[in-house]
Parts: structure tokens; sequence; C-alpha cells
């Protein structure tokens, strides 16, 4: 492959990208006890991407090996056809060679589909008889394992394999006329091994969704909210690191300007594609760049963006190593990886202590950013009563000011976590996996029931 990459790189003038992929996957779906889906899945994609001086980029998507040198000739062709408004320039990277060992420990692909759909049974079973009131369930077992090529004209190259392994599940539950519904998941990198630390999901979501069932609808007036790591690590990564990535075609949005006062000064948020361990973390990102652990807001102020090399250069900027591709075929474009917010300090019990009547937020299962307004989907709420967590409560979407949200931040706790749910970021392309680490937050005088501005 190394070969046949390198002969298809040289293949025309100006810089030269091919990246190709193979994808292996596993899908089963459970509806309460039935199976409804079990499938096994394996494809090639790859894209070749040309830019010649002085002119636009040339991109063709290919999806056999041996295609790679005429998607390079065609992409050379493309780029030869346009004519840019200004000039594309590229910001310069270090040239690494990485061949990571391809040798997967317990490979999911070697463990039989009876294997896999068993654990997923078993596991909706638990989920089905935690509670008489859960009526109804949607379970699912999925795999991946992605083995990456990537060589460019500058001498580049990336070889790799990647594996995760994912569970998920949606619990509904009924009692007198009254239904609601929890949803829990579970990813983590490597082999099938690693799905067993899911266990708890099921259940855990079971029990939720019935004690939702419980739950009236909150009053509505000015609360503080806490929110847990989970929750923060959600409007962390749409509240800002979303709108701290360099723009793109086909991504319309507002990019956070620099030196911006954001939040107070214990507000920093980062993302750090480094961090051993995590399903998101990498070593090259998707145009061959060194990954880089990136400060965004420090100490409250916007101090950094995520950047492809495009971007990079067009801001006088580093590339940061974020340039990164949802799909075997798609073009990179800048997107988060590992996103926190930095710890602070004491615990949960200290930070409810304070409160004498609140909400605490263990899940939002909507966050939405129109312009400078953040709505957020709470989905399971605790009252907060005399610094104790209380009963269960409903809470209506709570809409505010970006700047006015994070102007009411109040404290950040110390107790980090990185979320080992099956998070993803949707934008202007299909599902890519994330993980967001954060620790419990607290935010004060926040309008519930009414919009606010």
């Amino acid at each position: 492959m190394r070969e046949a990459l390198g002969r298809a790189v040289q293949a025309a003038s100006g810089y030269v990208e091919v990246r190709l992929r193979r994808r292996w996957s596993t899908a089963v779906v459970f509806r309460k006890q039935r199976i409804e889906v079990a499938t096994e899945y394996h494809a090639f994609g790859g894209v070749a991407r040309v830019l010649v001086p002085g002119h636009g980029w040339g991109a063709v998507a290919f999806a056999d090996p041996d295609q790679a040198l005429a998607a390079v000739r065609r992409a050379a062709e493309l780029s030869a056809e346009t004519r840019p408004e200004r000039v594309i320039a590229l910001a310069p990277i270090p040239i690494r060679q990485v061949e990571v060992p391809v040798d997967l420990p317990d490979d999911p692909r070697l463990v039989p589909l009876a294997q896999k759909r068993e654990v997923l049974e078993q596991w909706t079973a638990e989920l089905l008889s935690t509670d008489r009131r859960v009526t109804d369930s949607r379970t699912s077992y999925g795999d991946t394992v992605v083995e990456t090529w990537l060589a460019t004209s500058e001498g580049v190259w990336l070889h790799d394999l990647n594996a995760e392994t994912t569970a998920a599940a949606l619990a509904i539950a009924s009692e007198a006329g009254s239904t609601d519904r929890a949803v829990g998941s579970f990813a983590a990198r490597g082999g099938f091994a690693g799905i067993h630390g899911g266990a708890g999901v099921f259940a855990d979501t079971a029990t939720r969704a019935v004690d939702r069932l419980a739950a009236r609808m909150i009053a509505p007036g000015r609360y503080p909210v806490v929110l847990d790591p989970r929750a923060s690590g959600g409007l962390i990564l749409q509240g800002i690191v979303n709108l701290c990535r360099s723009r793109s075609r086909g991504l319309e949005r507002e990019l956070l300007p620099l030196g911006m006062r954001l939040g107070p000064e214990f507000l920093s948020v980062g993302d750090d594609p480094t961090v051993p361990g995590l399903r998101t973390s990498l070593v090259l990102d998707d145009e061959g760049t060194p990954v880089s652990h990136q400060m965004l807001v420090q100490n409250g102020v916007v101090v950094g963006h995520l950047h492809t090399r495009e971007s990079a250069a067009t801001d006088a900027a580093t590339a940061t190593g974020h340039a990164l591709a949802p799909t075997l075929r798609s073009i990179p474009m800048a997107r988060p990886t590992n996103p926190y917010l930095v710890k602070g300090q004491g615990d949960l019990a200290a930070m409810l202590g304070e409160v004498s009547l609140g909400i605490y937020l263990t899940e939002l299962v909507g966050l939405t950013i129109e312009g400078r307004r953040v709505t957020l989907v709470p989905g399971v709420g605790t009252m907060i009563r005399g610094g104790a967590l209380a009963e269960p409560v409903k809470c209506p979407p709570l809409s505010v000011d970006l700047l006015a949200l994070f102007g009411r931040l109040d404290r950040v706790a110390g107790d980090f976590v990185w979320d080992q749910g099956a998070t993803g970021l949707h934008d202007a392309g299909p599902l890519r996996p994330i993980t967001t680490g954060a620790p419990h937050t607290r935010f004060l005088d926040l309008e519930v029931g009414t919009l606010q501005s």
C-alpha cells in the first residue's frame, strides 16, 4: 500500500494528499427482547486532494486502492480549472512518518456475531427487569475497526488501526397513563472486552426513566442551576469549543474572536487530542499534521482556535492538528476531539450545600446555538432544597444569551472526569465521535420557564 500511495502523490505538481480508509463495523439492535437489526459492514473509501499553485483545491473520492493514481490525476485537472478569489496557502507542519502496530488484541472482528448478540440480550433483559413500569426499550451494540493510510507529496506517511465498541439504551416507562423515557450510552477504545465497562448503563437508564414518571414540571422563576460533568461537557462543547473552530466551507457559524471576554477568571477550556486511552485521541490528523493540545479559553478570555492548515495560513496561526474527516471520502475540516473544561476546586456536596433552592441537571437531551443565543433542553432534573438533592423535576428549555450564560458561571468543581458515553458531534456532515471532559459547574440566577435576554 505504501508503494502505491507513494506513486500516487508524485503523479501531479503542487501539493498532493491521498487518504485511504478501510472500515469494518457490526451493529446489533433489539426492540425489547426481539432483535431488529444484525449487520456486518466492510468498505474501502478514499479521497485525493490536489492544490496546484495559484489555483484552488481539486478533490476526487474513490472506492478502491487501485484507483488512487487516477484520482490524483483527475484532482489535479480539477484544481487547474479553478480560479479562486484569493491565493490558498497551507501553514507549514513538521513532517512525520508514523507506522502504528496494527495487531489488535481482542479484535472485535474475530468475535462471533452470536456472542455480541448474547451480551446485548443479557443487558436488555436486565433493563426490562429493573422495574415493572419499564414497558419498552430499544438497545444496541456496535463495534468499528478503522485502518487508515495517509500519504502526501511533502513526505507525510501514516498507517494505523483503531477500534472501538459502543452500547446504547433507550428505556420507556409507563404508569397510570403517564409515559417517560431516558437514554444512556457507553463507548470504549480497543477490543471487544472493553464493552463490558458499560454493563451498568442499561439498568441505570431504566431507573432514570422510572424516576421521571414522578417528576413534576418546575415552577417558573430564577434558580441557581448545577450541571453534572456530562451536562457541563456538552455545554462547553457546543457553547464554546464549537464556536472556536476555524471557518470551513459549508459550516456557517460565528467564530468567537480572540481576546473576547467570555466568562470569569476560573473559566478555562481546551481541546487535547493527545490524551492517552481516549477513543478520540490521535497521532496525526487527516491532513498529516501532528496533533496538539490547544487552549481555547484561558481565564475567561478566548485565546485560541482549532485550525486546518489552510485556515491557519489565512489567520497567520499554527496548524493545530484538528483537520478531521467524518467519513471515508469526506474533506477534512476543523473539528474538536477531546474538548474539556479545566477543573476548579471543591466537590458536589460543597456546591449543593450553598444552594437553598435550585435545580440539579444530570442530562442535556438537546443544546442548540443560534447566533449568540444558547438553548438548553434538560433531560433528568432534581430539585435542590436546603443544600441537598430532593424530588425529580421536569424542566422546560432554558434559553439565554451566550455571554449572559457564562457571565453567570459561579463555580467550577474539582471533580473532573472524561465522559464515557458514545458522544458525537453533528455539523456539516455525519456524526463524528467526540469525548468531553468536565467537572460539576454551577450557574446563578438562570430564568427557567421563560426566555431571557
